[in-house]
């Protein structure tokens, strides 16, 4: 009969695993420092658009590091630019492209559980810029270059690390972040910033991270 491991020791047993997975990850990691593990992502930063009831895909790199001592992450983001229809009356009125613009890395950290895996949360500063916006799709740009956030934002995105096959925590895994961003008005919009605010503006817009396997 298999001998029992107290709850205790156990979670400890599975802690020092945990810990043990990012060092060995940080050994075999190209190019890293003796106490950082780099990992590099590509995925999708989805955005529901509360005030219109629509999604916004961006397409994203990220590149990730992870303090093997503390594990503290640091994480740098480089989206594409997104695009939506304002469609009031169910009729495409304007197309916007919308581009999120981080003013730093994301900063925050991985706690790992007694079962191995681990909560990241992490806090990202971002503006958001309306590129264009162009009405009916004409190449006809309304807002000018400049039509940004008012006020810089911060979203708070957080998720689980999965485990492996064999149990351990899953550093290189896929990753689904989640959180909700807040909107600010916009300003310099060539005269149009209180109908870009209306459209664009505004709490409670759901955002989904889908990062893939890391490198």
């Amino acid at each position: 009969m298999a001998s029992r491991i107290p709850t205790g020791s156990r979670a400890a047993l599975i802690g020092a695993g945990a810990v043990a997975a990012v060092a060995s990850a940080v050994a075999f990691s190209p190019g890293a420092d003796a106490a950082t593990l780099t990992l590099n992502h590509t995925g999708t930063i989805t955005t529901h658009l509360a005030s219109q009831n629509q999604d916004i895909v961006f397409q994203t790199t990220e590149k990730t590091k992870v303090d093997a001592n503390t594990f503290a992450v640091t994480s740098t983001i480089t989206p594409s630019d997104g695009s939506a229809w304002f469609k009031p009356v169910g009729l495409n009125l304007a197309k916007f492209w919308i581009s999120i613009q981080p003013t730093g890395p994301a900063t925050g950290g991985v706690t790992f559980n007694p079962d191995g895996t681990g909560n990241l949360t992490i806090d990202q500063p971002l503006n958001i810029q309306v590129k264009q916006v162009l009405p009916f799709g004409w190449n006809a740009n309304l807002v000018g270059n400049n039509c940004k956030t008012a006020t810089t934002t911060t979203l708070r995105l957080s998720g689980t690390v999965g485990l492996d096959d064999e149990g351990a925590s899953d550093i290189f895994g896929p990753l689904t972040l989640t959180g909700t961003l807040d909107i600010p008005k916009f300003t310099n919009c060539n005269g149009f910033d209180g109908l870009v605010s209306s459209i664009a503006s505004g709490p409670g817009n759901a955002v989904t991270v889908a990062l893939g396997a890391a490198s």
